[in-house]
């Protein structure tokens, strides 16, 4: 396997794991609370982490949230699960850069609805806490 390979599978690997790690610092500052498991040092335990995920994109129908910052949420989620399943498929069936170009695509989609729904959340924090 090249370096490149060996690169770019270790910078996604990192992007999927900053961004669970944004994903349950979301969850914790929802008005309800949903916890996630966390990391392990750096690493974080797909068959902990997926099932969470999932779990918490059912349980964000219960929040006192309006329907926009609910589907944001939803979207971040479904857009991680994609991400990690795009990169099982590249570690599992062979590099291919058409894959970590997916991977890497759907990960900032991620990160695109993670920051849409953390401004949110710290616009409606402000307004409880301006008063």
């Amino acid at each position: 396997m090249s370096d490149f390979e060996d690169e770019t599978k270790s910078h996604l690997s990192s992007l999927i794991g900053q961004a669970y790690r944004d994903l349950a610092t979301i969850c914790a500052s929802l008005p309800i609370s949903i916890a996630l498991p966390a990391a392990v040092g750096q690493e974080i335990v797909l068959s902990d982490a997926i099932p969470a995920v999932r779990r918490a994109m059912i349980l964000v129908e219960e929040q006192p949230l309006p329907e926009g910052p609910k589907d944001t949420f939803v979207a971040a989620c479904c857009y991680w699960l994609a991400a990690v399943d795009i990169f099982t498929l590249l570690v599992v069936n062979g590099f291919h850069t058409a894959r970590a170009l997916s991977a890497a695509a759907v990960l900032n989609d991620a990160d695109e609805k993670l920051k849409e729904i953390s401004v949110w959340l710290a616009d409606r924090w402000l307004e409880e806490n301006d008063k």
